[in-house]
């Protein structure tokens, strides 16, 4: 199997992350799915991922003396997908009634609503409010959460396995 170089990993993860979070963004922006507040969390990790992988990819690539360190950088990007997935998957499976979620955004719990945020939206003019154990979207019986969950667990895998081969 042809793996990218460590050094380069970085940027390859950085570029997939985007990828992750330009399909969110279609999703809110052209679909019209509004996020949850456990869906824009998830949105965070994705930027660490560009973030880490932009800094040590670009480092990596003007100075070449550090490239001997790429597989420390596929170990933190690593990491960090250990965490997008493993938060995913809770996310998922609070969609999925598998256990329960935070209370102020679900349904069991109770979210506070003023009474001017309940006029905007009721006139048209405020933001659906979107609950967490809700899926908005499924494929095949899997929420985005899920698909989060197993692109996540799966460049997790890469990141390890090119840091494995290149340390």
């Amino acid at each position: 199997m042809m793996l990218p170089a460590a050094h380069r990993w970085p940027l390859f993860a950085a570029l997939a992350s985007a990828l992750i979070l330009g399909g969110a963004y279609f999703f809110q922006y052209v679909l019209n799915y509004a996020p949850c507040a456990l869906c824009y969390d998830q949105r965070h990790i994705h930027q660490a991922v560009i973030g880490a992988g932009l800094v040590t990819g670009l480092v990596m690539h003007f100075a070449p003396g550090t490239r001997r360190f790429g597989w420390l950088a596929c170990l933190l990007i690593g990491a960090i997908y250990v965490y997008s997935a493993g938060f995913a998957g809770w996310h998922a499976g609070i969609e999925y009634g598998w256990w329960e979620g935070p209370a102020t955004c679900t349904n069991t719990g109770s979210t506070s609503v003023s009474m001017d945020d309940l006029n905007a939206l009721l006139s048209g003019g405020g933001d659906p409010i979107v609950l967490c154990d809700e899926a908005a979207w499924t494929l095949a019986g899997i929420s985005m959460a899920g698909y989060n969950a197993l692109m996540s667990a799966g460049l997790a895998g890469l990141s390890g396995l090119i840091a494995w081969r290149r340390a």
